[in-house]
């Protein structure tokens, strides 16, 4: 394998144009500029290789049962009347934005646990209580030796869309110590814009069949498929870094963040850090 061109790299991944580009941004692999030759930029077949072979495996597959145990927190925030707001603004979401966000941050959850057990026959359990404050730890016991224990440090569990390259917090999640994590773990659960048709599907065909428009999309309307969920890498909260904006995004005010591929994520990384867990 040698250096292969952006089109080739384009081909080789699988990737958009797009999420190739942001990838690149945040540092998830390296480009290599040749000067010369009208500007092009270069990439490592080698690199490409090992990055894709290592997302594999960090992905995790989360299937209907995952995808209910989420719904059902998402519902149960809603109907107590939980406001939220889009970050960083006083705009407040409908619904449909508020259930796949919420569904969109259990999901990564659940993909950590299944990815500790499934890589490392690691046992951990989540916070799926709902409370009235803000709670920053996502991890609240390990199961080891067949007892229960607390964890040893504070992990806070994020997620993002498949093309965010960034770990983004708010600054008081970082700078007030009761609500800051020791570690943070980065997801990017890639949720269809569709999820809510997908599981609806049956009863909303009861209720257009006799519309006119129905035949036309009748055989489009898709089921539900298992969710993937790369488990990104983590970092200690030391690690982060104080912005106010990063590529195409000016913040208001300023954030903590990292690249993703500034992350930790290599097996020995993960080893270690379930040793501090």
């Amino acid at each position: 394998m040698g250096v292969i061109n952006k089109k080739q790299a384009l081909a080789y991944t699988g990737l958009d144009k797009k999420t190739f580009e942001n990838y690149v941004i945040g540092q998830e692999f390296k480009c290599l500029p040749r000067k010369g030759n009208r500007g092009r930029f270069y990439f490592d077949e080698d690199e490409l290789l090992n990055w894709l072979t290592t997302k594999a495996q960090r992905t995790v597959e989360l299937d209907l049962e995952d995808y209910a145990l989420c719904l059902d927190f998402a519902l149960a925030q809603h109907f107590r009347h939980y406001v939220t707001s889009d970050f960083g603004t006083g705009r407040q979401r409908e619904f449909g934005q508020k259930l796949t966000n919420w569904i969109k941050g259990q999901l990564g959850e659940v993909a950590v646990m299944k990815f500790f057990k499934e890589h490392f026959n690691f046992d951990v359990l989540l916070d799926f209580e709902i409370h009235n404050d803000i709670v920053p730890q996502d991890i609240i016991g390990v199961i080891e030796n067949g007892q229960k224990r607390p964890p040893r440090i504070g992990i806070g569990i994020k997620s993002s869309k498949p093309k965010n390259v960034f770990l983004v917090l708010g600054e008081n999640e970082i700078s007030l110590p009761d609500r800051r994590s020791d570690v943070y773990i980065l997801c990017r659960p890639d949720i269809p814009d569709d999820h809510i048709l997908r599981i609806t599907k049956n009863a909303i065909q009861i209720i257009v069949e006799e519309q006119p428009y129905y035949v036309s999309y009748r055989d489009k309307m898709p089921d539900f498929d298992n969710i993937s969920c790369e488990v990104v890498g983590w970092c200690s909260y030391d690690e982060l870094e104080l912005k106010t904006e990063i590529p195409g995004q000016v913040f208001d005010g300023s954030r903590y963040v990292l690249p993703s591929g500034k992350l930790k994520r290599s097996p020995e990384e993960w080893r270690s850090l379930i040793d501090m867990i």
